[in-house]
């Protein structure tokens, strides 16, 4: 993106940036008074502490919150004048000619992931970022102009935000195609457990199955996302194993609490 009145060979700025920090701050009081009534819902229920059903509410109220954000400002980004990605010297990345239909399937994959865009899109603007299409699979690319030692390019529902995309037109095309992959399990995982689901299941999977073993990306395609083939096993270390112990304690814990309040009850 950009300041208004500061044109790039991107070529794009929103004309709502300056709105941006006010529509954050009240939406996500919203999401508190909501924390409010998720607690008051849940003030009779005999196994949560005061502590924890005000942490319930808080984390509750702060979702809905970003829920809301999302989805105002995805309806206020106007990206229907965002160019065609190319690299710098102005070389099309071998898009152009294959604009994807919208089909069915796509427009369901953008309205599910709706709120998740728009926060990615918030992010980009609020930092400036310079956003274009990639119109083989209908995909918006927002990119950071300097390089940032240790970024990783993250996708989030119909954008990915990366530090840096190749300069080469072929391999940024079969990078943002990589990405644009990701967007059906966003959609997915968000119609299955809400908005925050993929990226939960994704962290667990990539905790067990790191890099090029992580399932998402194999059914993104590991070549085209910059992986090189590394085995199929899951990674079995201390911090794995702990996890592990500490999953199987906490549930044994909780069955026996469950057990004793039952027995109290009967």
């Amino acid at each position: 993106m950009g300041r208004s009145g500061s044109p790039s060979w991107w070529g794009y700025s929103h004309p709502h940036s300056r709105a941006a920090a006010h529509l954050l701050f009240w939406l996500l009081v919203a999401g508190v008074l909501g924390a409010a009534w998720w607690w008051a819902r849940g003030r009779h229920a005999p196994l949560r502490s005061t502590a924890v059903r005000v942490v319930q509410g808080v984390l509750a109220g702060l979702a809905v919150g970003a829920i809301l954000v999302g989805t105002v400002w995805r309806g206020l980004t106007d990206l229907g004048d965002a160019p065609v990605c190319a690299a710098p010297p102005g070389e099309e990345w071998g898009s152009t000619a294959q604009v994807v239909e919208l089909t069915p399937s796509l427009f369901a994959q953008k309205v599910a992931t709706w709120p998740e865009t728009g926060l990615a899109m918030l992010y980009a603007d609020a930092r400036g970022l310079t956003v274009c299409r990639y119109a083989a699979a209908d995909y918006y690319v927002a990119v950071v102009p300097v390089a940032e030692a240790g970024k990783r390019t993250v996708n989030f529902g119909d954008m990915v935000l990366s530090p840096r995309f190749p300069t080469v037109p072929s391999e940024a095309a079969e990078l943002a195609e990589h990405e644009s992959h990701h967007r059906p399990q966003w959609a997915v995982a968000t119609l299955l457990a809400g908005p925050a689901a993929f990226p939960v299941a994704y962290g667990v999977d990539d905790f067990f199955f790191p890099g090029a073993r992580n399932h998402f990306e194999r059914l993104a395609g590991l070549e085209s996302g910059g992986y090189v083939e590394e085995g199929h096993a899951p990674v079995l270390g201390a911090p794995q194993v702990g996890v592990l112990s500490a999953a199987a304690l906490g549930a044994a814990g909780l069955a026996v609490r469950r057990r004793r309040a039952a027995r109290r009850a009967g």
